[in-house]
């Protein structure tokens, strides 16, 4: 019958609805003619089965976890779970099958009784390394169970990466992390305040710099003080701390650290501030755009300033595409950092093989340096066939400066352009920029003539009728799509109220 079982599991599992060939009434027939005890039994013992995928691990799991509460215990539920998760944390660490007895406890938390988180607490402490669920659930059982004691002290866990994390998730997620948890090993002494509990955490050597951001809000002035003194010495090496993780960290930081602290910070980052935007572009988020208007931050920004003028120039000569964009994406979002004249002229003549830096230079001529220059418009619509500097040139003809200056028959070769493109944005700016032409008597009858040869294009035909004011013939339908919609017709196809779509 287990076989059989398993087989009827894994192929429903396939379906969001059941065929209307399956006969309903006999699920209730199957639990009519079996104990429901047996079947609780099986789909325990199917998750703790090596061979179990994945997938039907979870559904077993899905489905054990529907039963009420009153009943798990005298199903066994529960205690079944607490000896898979006790013999398998120990066996390998992050286990599909102990975190599926974590899923399940996790479920009837409120009902475990006190051996049984006991019992929990210890196989986590003499575990591997778990992942995130079974930790949580640790402190979910903390705040239900408020006399639930904890070890906590150094060397009193296997994996130290394990005792950080909780005592971490405490500080985080717990309201009175404080409550049992020991402090020595006696035993007899337990924490007594969140300062003694900070402190198990930031002399840890286990401990990470995420553990740290997501207890910021805890730590006193003397806990921020070592951990910022600590900070600034790490984020000059490369290998401590990503750029990624000090971007994550600023606006938990912020709230603490005060303008001078902050641009210390930064000063400490040096060069490493332009391995990625993100970093300023948080900076600017938190801040502001005048954040560089600080008085504590006029060092820095003269030093950055220095430093991305002379990125730019050498990228320059040693083809450095990748520091090019990164130092114009930075100018662009802090305009005081904006590139000298000569330098951004310089760069719209070096590099027009480089789609990513005249993109760059192109947004910076549009915004910063009274707008795009007509040889470079002319250049990407004309002769380049980089889509993205394209698209940016064909939005600026709709500008009003740069528009009005436009003869016909300039216009009439940027919108063939435009329109013969192969992106549907292109033709899009194109079709915007020819509706914007119609309104001016010198050149509609320019844009009439260039607009009326796509009239039958597939997929402009209806936006060039609308401005031409045609209606626009129904067009006949090909045989394939009539035989597609026979095909449709005889499944009849509905969608039931779920949204499923169902063929019957």
């Amino acid at each position: 019958m287990d076989l059989l079982l398993e087989r009827l599991v894994s192929i429903c599992s396939v379906y969001d609805e059941l065929p209307h060939s399956f006969d309903d009434t006999l699920i209730d027939k199957l639990v009519d003619s079996i104990q429901f005890e047996a079947v609780i039994r099986w789909a325990i013992n199917e998750i703790d089965q090596e061979h179990t995928s994945v997938f039907l691990r979870r559904r077993y799991s899905d489905f054990i976890c529907q039963v009420p509460s009153t009943e798990a215990r005298r199903l066994l539920i529960i205690s079944g779970a607490v000896e898979i998760f006790a013999r398998r944390s120990r066996a390998s660490p992050s286990s599909c099958i102990a975190d599926a007895a974590t899923q399940i406890l996790s479920r009837y938390a409120m009902d475990l009784a006190a051996e049984e988180c006991i019992t929990y607490v210890e196989s986590l402490r003499n575990s591997p390394r778990q992942g995130e669920r079974s930790l949580k659930l640790l402190v979910k059982l903390k705040e239900i169970h408020s006399n639930l004691t904890i070890p906590l002290t150094p060397g009193s866990w296997s994996n130290e990466s394990n005792r950080v994390d909780v005592i971490s998730l405490l500080l985080a997620l717990n309201p009175n992390p404080c409550d049992g948890i020991e402090a020595y090993r006696d035993n007899d002494h337990l924490i007594e305040n969140v300062d003694q509990l900070i402190d198990m955490l930031l002399y840890s050597p286990a401990v990470k710099i995420y553990h740290k951001t997501k207890i910021l809000h805890r730590m006193n002035e003397r806990h921020f003080k070592t951990f910022f003194e600590q900070l600034i010495v790490d984020v000059k090496i490369e290998s401590k701390i990503t750029i990624g993780e000090v971007t994550g960290l600023l606006s938990s930081l912020a709230p603490r650290a005060s303008h001078q602290q902050m641009a210390q910070l930064f000063e400490s980052l040096g060069g490493r501030v332009l391995e990625s935007r993100s970093l300023l572009q948080e900076l600017f988020r938190i801040y502001g755009p005048d954040v560089f208007e600080f008085p504590e931050f006029s060092d820095f920004k003269n030093r950055l300033r220095t430093l991305l003028t002379n990125m730019i120039r050498t990228s320059m000569l040693e083809s450095a595409w990748e520091q090019t964009d990164t130092a114009l994406e930075i100018a662009y979002i802090f305009p005081c950092f904006l590139p000298e004249n000569e330098d951004i002229q310089a760069l719209s003549q070096n590099n027009r093989n480089s789609p990513y830096v005249m993109c760059s230079v192109l947004k910076l001529m549009r915004d910063h340096y009274g707008g795009i220059p007509e040889d470079l418009i002319r250049h990407f619509l004309l002769e380049s066939a980089d889509p993205a500097p394209k698209l940016i040139c064909m939005k600026y003809l709709s500008n009003p400066d740069f528009f009005d200056s436009l003869s016909a028959e300039e216009l009439e070769k940027y919108l063939d352009a435009g329109l013969s493109d192969d992106g549907m944005e292109m033709r899009q700016e194109a079709i915007k920029l020819a509706e914007k032409a119609l309104g001016k008597a010198q050149l509609k009858d320019r844009v009439i003539d260039v607009i009326t040869e796509y009239k039958n294009d597939r997929w402009l035909s209806r936006y060039v009728r609308r401005l031409l004011c045609e209606e626009l013939a129904p067009q006949p339908e090909n045989e394939s799509i009539l035989i597609l919609r026979q095909m449709l017709s005889s499944l009849n196809v509905h969608a039931n109220e779920d949204e499923v779509k169902d063929c019957y």
